[in-house]
């Protein structure tokens, strides 16, 4: 059996796991177009807080043993049992056969069409590659402004250590709140606070309009400003799932559209990851960016295409913000339709979502406890597990799980 990943990061590095689990012998081959290592850190690695082998999650070790060809490049076409890709070393095009495909390509930025976007000194912040770009225009043009485009983790987390690194930071976001989408208006407005006592300039509500300069950036033009001088601007305003080479060839609609068992609409294909719109814990279609969830997809995709017949349980969406002395966190869902409770007090906040009694969204700021509570409260989440007392949850949530609950996800999640 040949079994062809295409993207090297959790999903796909899981996936080779899920085929080893199950199938010892067929030939795994994975093309990457970076060698692999998590994002999760990337900001801290901007701010010399993090080193390069901090980011590596696998060693030369993992591919000898599972017998991985790995291979540095990316793909160009995709058709049935053969995949056309372009290899980064050699600058060929080249071919490889399949029996089994996954698809793992994760997401790229998206770049808003603002103008002088296209400028020096312009930057996404998502690869190891930007993150470098990134450092070395900082250090080469001395810069000493910055501004950032999007205040949602990724935005705010780049903010900091943009400041920490001595600049003056400005965030921009469109939005009436910062982490939209992300935090309800009492969580954002804690973590507000806690980055303008940073000396972080934030401005909601502005609409970024233009970026100015005869050849590098050199200001910035928002419905609320005329000019505003910078030397550096860093774009976080979203990512998008990278299906540009297989919508052709597969279902796609936000992402790539697939079942239970991760596999596409066409047999013998399946996706996993920032790329996949999957079925999360309460039966809706989404695509759910989180290391996690990637790790638990490409799993269940290398299973499957191996020959077992399992079934994803679903994501649960999660967003951290763990550099400030308050971290955020936000787990699951937060609608209208759902009965909505807050805790405020002067050195933490938490908001949980009930369907019922069964707690569907839970956020907080301020608390390193409850960022250790992640797994659990996702598990707690999952599981349906009732709510007697909502009010006591909010207060203590440690305290609201039994013992035999706490010891298995405190051994799964590795807490």
């Amino acid at each position: 059996m040949d079994y062809l990943i295409v993207g090297g990061s959790a999903a796909g590095l899981s996936a080779v796991e899920g085929i080893r689990s199950v199938d010892k012998e067929g030939k795994i081959t994975v093309i990457s177009s970076e060698k692999p290592y998590t994002r999760v850190y990337l900001a801290e690695y901007l701010a010399g807080e993090a080193r390069l082998e901090n980011l590596k999650i696998k060693s030369e070790e993992f591919f000898k043993k599972n017998r991985v060809d790995f291979l540095l490049g990316f793909v160009e076409k995709v058709e049935e049992r053969e995949v056309v890709y372009r290899d980064l070393e050699s600058g060929e095009e080249r071919f490889l056969n399949y029996d089994k495909l996954l698809i793992a390509t994760g997401s790229k930025p998206f770049v808003p069409p603002i103008r002088g976007v296209e400028l020096e000194g312009v930057f996404t912040f998502w690869t190891l590659k930007d993150a470098d770009d990134l450092l070395s225009y900082i250090r080469r043009e001395n810069c000493k402004n910055a501004v950032v485009v999007g205040a949602g983790p990724i935005g705010l987390e780049v903010a900091q250590s943009l400041k920490e690194m001595g600049l003056e930071v400005a965030v921009f976001e469109l939005m009436e709140r910062i982490l939209p989408g992300v935090a309800d208006f009492e969580v954002a407005e804690f973590v507000k606070k806690e980055y303008e006592e940073m000396g972080i300039k934030i401005y909601t509500a502005e609409r970024v309009e233009q970026f100015y300069g005869e050849k590098r950036v050199k200001g910035v033009s928002t419905s609320g400003w005329e000019d505003f001088p910078v030397d550096v601007v860093v774009l976080s305003t979203g990512v998008r799932p990278n299906t540009e080479k297989f919508s052709k060839f597969v279902k796609t609609n936000i992402g790539i559209v697939v079942d239970r068992r991760m596999e596409t609409s066409r047999e013998g294909v399946f996706a996993a990851g920032d790329v996949a719109e999957a079925q999360d814990v309460f039966g809706k279609f989404s695509v759910i960016g989180s290391w996690i969830n990637a790790v638990s997809q490409g799993r269940i995709a290398g299973m499957n295409m191996a020959g077992r017949d399992v079934r994803h349980r679903g994501g649960i969406r999660v967003s951290t913000i763990k550099k400030i002395r308050t971290p955020m966190i936000s787990i699951g869902a937060a609608a209208e339709e759902y009965e909505k409770h807050v805790l405020k007090r002067e050195d933490f906040v938490r908001v949980a979502y009930f369907d019922g009694k069964r707690l569907v969204g839970f956020q907080s700021a301020g608390s390193f406890l409850d960022l250790k509570l992640s797994g659990l409260i996702q598990f707690m989440i999952a599981k349906g597990i009732p709510v007697e007392n909502k009010e006591e949850f909010l207060r203590r949530p440690f305290r609201y799980f039994d013992q035999k609950t706490i010891f298995y996800e405190w051994k799964r999640v590795g807490l």
